[in-house]
């Protein structure tokens, strides 16, 4: 039996790597949009998401004591929490094989530049064309259990609703903002940029950390 883990494990790897190079090649002629979000970050966005993180992170701990929300679908294979993108990487930091240990770095350094692909559809799906707080509350309580569904224990999904709720503001901000002199349609493709350009810092900050530790354990 012990053969049916080891192939979801290595499933789950293959599927973690597409989920990185897919965006690479489909993207190849838009890499200029990297450029265009990067280029956005600032010092205070900085902080602002870092503060989110750490929020969202002590969140996810606290409930994490209660039973039964310590628990996603991806422990089955792995015995830990993560989701499909990041935790059958983070397997490869406790290899033997310095040459795998090597790739995780790699890895990361890869997703770090899908990021802004892979937040823009997130902000598109979640956070376009909802602009009232009742909405905004939906769409944020959707954003984080979705999550769920790649595999994160469902005390971080819940956690992840912060993170939703901050990007559903940035959202209506500066759909607000810009609405009157921009016009509606313009300035709601502007708002998905801000809440774009901010989930990317966000992410950017999560993948940094784990970096990190792929770095230290090499």
């Amino acid at each position: 039996m012990e053969i049916l883990p080891t192939i979801g494990k290595v499933l789950l790897v293959l599927l973690a790597v597409a989920s990185v190079v897919l965006p690479l090649v489909s993207e190849r002629r838009n890499y200029q949009f990297v450029w265009s979000v990067w280029r956005r970050f600032r010092i205070k966005m900085f902080f602002e998401c870092l503060g989110i993180v750490t929020l969202t992170i002590a969140t996810a701990i606290a409930l994490w004591q209660v039973p039964g929300l310590n628990y996603g679908w991806i422990n089955l294979f792995f015995g830990k929490g993560g989701n499909i993108l990041v935790r059958p990487i983070m397997e490869g930091s406790e290899s033997t094989n310095v040459l795998i240990r090597f790739m995780v770095p790699l890895f990361f350094i890869a997703l770090a530049f899908v990021l802004p692909f892979l937040a823009r559809e997130e902000e598109r799906i979640f956070r376009k064309g909802h602009d009232d707080w009742g909405s905004i509350t939906k769409q944020s309580v959707k954003f984080g259990l979705a999550h769920c569904l790649v595999g994160v224990p469902l005390a971080a999904g819940i956690a992840l609703i912060i993170a939703g709720l901050f990007y559903g503001f940035k959202y209506k901000s500066a759909l607000d903002h810009n609405a009157d002199t921009m016009g509606y349609w313009r300035a709601e493709d502007e708002a998905v940029m801000v809440s774009t350009t901010y989930h990317t810092m966000h992410n950017m900050i999560v993948v940094g950390l784990l970096l990190f530790v792929a770095i230290v354990a090499i």
